[in-house]
């Protein structure tokens, strides 16, 4: 044997203080060094996805194991005693084939919208309301807690129609949840809590302080992308099919051809909303733009879904030389004293949240703005500095 496999395996990660399992207290000599929570969705188009939670247990006794039968309560905690992750264990693997060596117990969870797929609502007339009192309407009926974040001014949701024979169809929770989310831009996501997060994209404004990230941190330079992925019509359906709106971009459309996308029957209250909410998209939508989908950081940062992220002292190989972006979820990978977090990103513009005036630095004048610089590129300070030119086609 060399040195390496002479070592004893890692124990308990350094950065875990408690795992609780139906409320009592697991011994964290039994946690193996390995601990891997996600956090939100895995992508930034995705859908709707609960967190989760990875471990693995060593040498439990024939009665401990019942202990661990699915549907347990799981918590995870940090040093400091504040919770990872709150969650039901779904699902486990026991691993004893090795007779000279320790079996191990690889247990996963999943938090609460893995319930929200199998609690029914509906199957009654839901009253027009604003977006935030149809989710918050979702959430009661399924006997979920949780909280809305809106956008201000609310968006008004029509009330919904009954079918051919006047009545009311059912749906599970989560997909309720999904439909009503897509009307008007948003996400939702188990928080560490347990509790479910409903949160639209144009509410995330101030929402967190921004988080500027050393770039000591930040594993590798991380590769930019863009695609051709533009939308330059957008139709838009009102009140559950009661009619559409269309917008275009005629100038996208000229250079990139037309790229439609469209939601025909959704619950916006009435065309002047509908036309409101495809104009916001086709705005964000119509172009390319350089973007990070992800970055991996050696140190643990305190996240939020939904929190604005700086990235600084990027290469000059990059299309910026600061850039900032969205939290839709990350991935903590937690090995004996080791412990990053796997970044997902998303451009702030689609959460309609671009250049502000203030950020604007006082001594840049209007002379001094590149005049290569069209209004649809404004959303990065980079792209008004006369040094720093971004070109799309």
């Amino acid at each position: 044997m060399t040195e390496l496999e002479l070592q004893p395996e890692p124990r308990a990660p350094a950065y875990i203080g408690s795992v609780r399992l139906n409320g009592a207290e697991v011994d964290l000599d039994r946690v193996l060094a390995s601990v891997i929570i996600r956090h939100g969705r895995d992508s930034v188009d995705g859908g709707i996805q609960s967190s989760t939670a990875s471990l693995v247990l060593r040498n439990l006794s024939r009665a401990e194991l019942a202990d661990w039968e699915v549907g347990g309560d799981l918590q995870i905690s940090d040093l400091a005693g504040a919770p990872l992750f709150t969650g039901r264990l779904s699902d486990s693997e026991l691993d004893d084939d090795a007779a000279n060596l320790e079996a191990t117990l690889a247990a996963n969870a999943s938090s609460t919208l893995a319930r929200a797929g199998s609690r029914e609502v509906g199957g009654h007339a839901w009253p027009a309301e604003p977006w935030a009192a149809r989710m918050a309407r979702i959430l009661s009926e399924a006997g979920l807690t949780g909280v809305v974040q809106p956008r201000s001014p609310d968006v008004p949701i029509a009330a919904t129609v009954p079918d051919e024979g006047g009545g009311f169809s059912s749906t599970n929770a989560l997909d309720a949840l999904d439909a009503s989310r897509n009307d008007v831009g948003a996400t939702v996501f188990d928080d560490v809590d347990g509790s479910i997060v409903c949160q639209a994209y144009e509410g995330r404004l101030e929402l967190y302080p921004l988080l500027s990230l050393d770039p000591d941190l930040v594993l590798f330079s991380p590769p930019w992308s863009q695609t051709l992925d533009v939308a330059n019509r957008i139709v838009l359906g009102y009140g559950y099919g009661a009619g559409s709106v269309t917008v275009d971009d005629s100038a996208s459309q000229a250079k990139f051809g037309v790229h439609w996308t469209g939601l025909f029957d959704s619950g916006l209250a009435d065309s002047a909303t509908a036309l409101s909410r495809a104009s916001f998209w086709l705005t964000r939508l119509s172009w390319p733009r350089w973007a990070l989908p992800g970055v991996t950081l050696l140190e643990p940062q305190p996240l939020q879904i939904g929190m604005m992220v700086e990235l600084v002292d990027l290469p000059d190989s990059a299309p910026f030389g600061n850039w900032t972006a969205m939290v839709e979820g990350w991935v903590d990978t937690i090995e004996g004293s080791s412990w990053t977090q796997d970044l997902i990103l998303s451009d702030p513009l689609l959460s309609g949240l671009s250049l502000l005036w203030r950020d604007v630095p006082a001594t840049l004048h209007w002379l001094e703005v590149n005049p290569a610089c069209e209004w649809r590129d404004a959303f990065n300070l980079g792209n008004l500095l006369p040094e720093t030119r971004l070109t799309l086609a």
